[in-house]
This record gives structure tokens, C-alpha cells and sequence, in this order.
């Protein structure tokens, strides 16, 4: 078996790996997303160890890659591996999964925007009830030079002793 051969199939094993990994953080993102909009805080909580043990997995899978790579003369966040990997026939295994990875990277990038987008909605109204519990439910916002977000808010107190 030549070389090259050899190498490409110990690409495709990491490639493999890595999206076996990045099926599962996608899983546990969409997990996420129905535990945030249950709003049980220990499913959230137990969620995002799962999503921290995930990550890991991924970047010491990335790192296996990246080392790989350097190891055959390519760097890995150069175009120099990108280029090696797209030139590869379209039908070869390793440029279905480069192309695989590259279409679930966009997957996930979106769902976590989806679940910042819920997390964010969450904060808001947590916030606007602490606002109306303290008696700062008429609030301007504006926002400053710096993009700081600023209140104009006059107390209003709900009852008085």
C-alpha cells in the first residue's frame, strides 16, 4: 500500500472521529434548546456539562487533525489543507466528509444562535419582571456612544407604608 494511500485513510478515520463528535454536539444543542424552553434549570445545567464534555472531545479531536496534517507537510489552518482536500475527487470519501463537516459547522453555528436567541428572550423578561417588581416598569432605553445600553428610570413604588 503507498503512502499516500495510507495517509489519506488515516485522514478520513480523523474526519470520522471528528464528525461522530460533532453529530453529537449537534444533538445536545438541540437538547439544550428544548431544556431552555422547558425552563428546568437542572436539565440546563446537567445539558451544558454535556455540551462542555462535547467541545472538548471535538478540540482534542481538531488538535489529532491539525497534528496530522503538520505531520505530511500541510498546515492545518492554512488554505493549504483546504486546498489539498478539495482538489481530491468529488466522489473520494475524504472530501464527502470534509464537505460533511464543513455543512455541519453551519448547523451548529445556527442552532447555538437559536439558543442564545431563547436564552436572551428569557433574560429579558426576567428582567423586565425584576424591573416591575422594583417599581421600574416605565424604562426608556437608549443606547450610549459606546453601544452601552442606558435606562431612564424613575421609581415607581407599588404601595407606600
Amino acid at each position: 500500500m503507498s503512502n499516500i494511500i495510507k495517509q489519506q485513510q488515516q485522514l478520513s478515520q480523523l474526519l470520522a472521529s471528528e464528525l461522530k463528535e460533532t453529530y453529537q454536539l449537534l444533538d445536545i444543542l438541540s437538547e439544550e434548546h428544548q431544556a431552555l424552553s422547558s425552563s428546568n434549570p437542572d436539565l440546563i445545567t446537567t445539558i451544558s456539562t454535556k455540551k462542555l464534555d462535547a467541545l472538548k472531545q471535538i478540540e482534542q479531536r481538531y488538535s489529532t487533525r491539525t497534528q496530522f496534517l503538520a505531520s505530511i507537510g500541510l498546515s492545518s489552518g492554512s488554505d493549504e489543507a483546504e486546498s489539498f482536500i478539495t482538489h481530491l475527487p468529488k466522489e473520494s470519501m475524504i472530501a464527502t466528509q470534509w464537505q460533511e463537516l464543513q455543512d455541519l459547522a453551519k448547523k451548529l453555528r445556527r442552532q447555538n444562535e437559536i439558543n442564545g436567541g431563547v436564552i436572551a428572550l428569557t433574560q429579558r423578561h426576567i428582567t423586565l419582571a425584576l424591573d416591575i417588581l422594583s417599581g421600574k416598569a416605565n424604562i426608556t432605553s437608549t443606547y450610549g456612544r459606546s453601544g452601552q445600553a442606558n435606562s431612564d428610570a424613575t421609581p415607581q413604588h407599588l404601595a407606600k407604608a
